[in-house]
């Protein structure tokens, strides 16, 4: 019975104990979840700001497809209207060709029937008058394709450039406030310098000769439009005129066409003449052609017209030298087996009209688009990092983004509860990869595979897994705080 009191004190001593490390497992556990929550805390704010650089990324190019896409649209539209303007010369010509009787309606109604005769005199009374209000040289036509021709190098490729130039800022900035926006206590800092980044050198820009990829493109786009696709016809009378040459017919010949000539000049070409049959003793068979509508619109440069039968300052009548003699002394075309209208050409290029323009723009492109294989992944790796007062943490890494390790750490702890936190001005940190790829919203009709291109506007943003490079220059930097 007197053993009691030392056994009271003893028990004392043990709660006392047993309390205090209860207290410090307590403050420990505390200290640990102050440390799991800030890293959370920390990496929900790194996947974020990937993804917005991502998806900063991925608005850019969309940007840059979208108006790759307009300049295609404006060239379309300017090789409509060098088009009209030719046509309008054309219908002007004719006028003045029908007024004259030259060819006469009759002679045409006579060997290729009414119809054409019709289509000949229904240009009656615009000779002179198209011209006067076309002015094709500075009129409406031309000044719609010169404020084109503006919009396509004054505004899309500039801001185009603009954008390229500023992309890697803006995505920096992007990323910077959504920091700033997850930032609870102490500010989060984003690193200035990427763990890694495929950007520089990504997005190309296209000048010169490269733009031959542009004009194919433009040259494919104007394919399904009617309007400017060539305009050939030969009507040919049905009975023979000469006995010398029983196969040949007299002929009605229409040709045109709109094409882009080099990469800086669009021209468009119309032209319809009567060809008739007639024969001598000196030459035998030839045609004497008769235009009958010509005209002619060039925008941009001046390429060689050499892929069109004509000759310069041709003669506006033969009152003083034949047809024919005239052909054989400038020796340019067969006047019998030839199967143009040379001498309504000829007219045409004399007569054309040229307004100023720039041709086609240098245009914003991904290294390496159009050749064999995938274009490379425009990814990069980001580094936020908190410093830390005298808080303790843990690393927890989420599927995506994961702790750098830390700087200047510490043990705590005994046993199970001993564990690394980071002392009095080291850091705790967190790192992110994303990246910006190309995907169609559908599968291609076709079923074929479709290469990366900024002439597409289906650019996304994703994290994506970081690399073991990535963490080891994470390492590299946390070590170094």
């Amino acid at each position: 019975m007197q053993a009691l009191p030392a056994m009271h004190g003893q028990a004392l001593v043990l709660a006392l104990f047993l309390l205090a490390a209860g207290a410090a497992g307590l403050i420990q556990l505390f200290n640990s979840g102050q440390a799991i929550q800030d890293k959370t805390r920390l990496t929900h704010a790194v996947d974020a700001a990937a993804y917005s650089g991502a998806l900063v990324q991925a608005r850019a190019l969309n940007f840059l497809g979208y108006t790759n896409r307009a300049l295609v649209a404006h060239q379309v539209a300017m090789a409509h209207l060098v088009t009209l303007a030719a046509w309008a010369q054309f219908g002007d010509a004719q006028g003045r060709r029908v007024t004259r009787s030259n060819p006469p309606a009759s002679l045409i109604a006579g060997f290729f029937g009414p119809r054409q005769a019709a289509a000949y005199l229904s240009a009656r009374g615009l000779g002179g008058r198209i011209g006067a209000q076309a002015r094709w040289g500075s009129g409406g036509l031309a000044l719609a394709y010169a404020e084109h021709d503006r919009v396509v190098h004054d505004v899309l490729v500039r801001a185009q450039v603009a954008v390229q130039q500023s992309l890697a800022q803006t995505r920096q900035e992007a990323m910077r406030a959504v920091v700033a926006a997850n930032d609870h206590g102490t500010p989060a800092v984003l690193d200035p310098a990427l763990l890694s980044d495929t950007l520089p050198g990504y997005v190309l820009r296209y000048g010169g000769q490269a733009r031959e990829r542009l004009k194919a493109l433009v040259e494919a786009s104007v394919e399904p439009y009617g309007f400017l696709a060539p305009r050939n016809d030969v009507d040919r009378s049905l009975l023979g005129f000469d006995k010398r040459c029983p196969l040949a017919r007299h002929e009605l010949r229409r040709r045109g066409s709109t094409v882009l000539r080099g990469l800086e000049t669009w021209r468009a070409i119309d032209t319809h003449s009567y060809h008739a049959l007639r024969s001598n003793k000196w030459i035998g068979c030839y045609y004497r052609e008769y235009p009958m509508g010509y005209g002619m619109v060039k925008a941009g440069g001046s390429p060689a017209d050499d892929d069109i039968e004509y000759v310069d300052q041709p003669p506006e009548t033969f009152s003083e030298e034949a047809f024919w003699r005239w052909v054989q002394r400038i020796r340019t075309w067969d006047l019998l087996n030839v199967m143009t209208n040379p001498y309504a050409s000829s007219l045409a290029v004399s007569g054309q009209a040229s307004w100023p323009g720039r041709g086609l723009p240098s245009f914003p492109e991904i290294a390496g688009a159009g050749q064999s294989g995938d274009a490379p992944t425009l990814r990069f790796a980001v580094r936020v990092y908190r410093p830390v007062a005298s808080t303790g943490t843990s690393t927890v890494p989420s599927a995506r983004s994961a702790g750098a390790g830390e700087g200047g750490s510490t043990l705590s702890g005994a046993g199970a509860m001993r564990m690394a936190s980071p002392a009095a001005g080291g850091v705790v940190a967190a790192i992110a990869a994303a990246e910006t790829f190309y995907e169609r919203p559908a599968p291609r009709a076709d079923g074929r595979h479709e290469m990366a291109s900024l002439f597409q506007p289906y650019w996304h943003a994703r994290l994506t897994p970081i690399r073991d490079d990535e963490r080891a220059r994470a390492r590299g930097l946390q070590g170094g705080r």
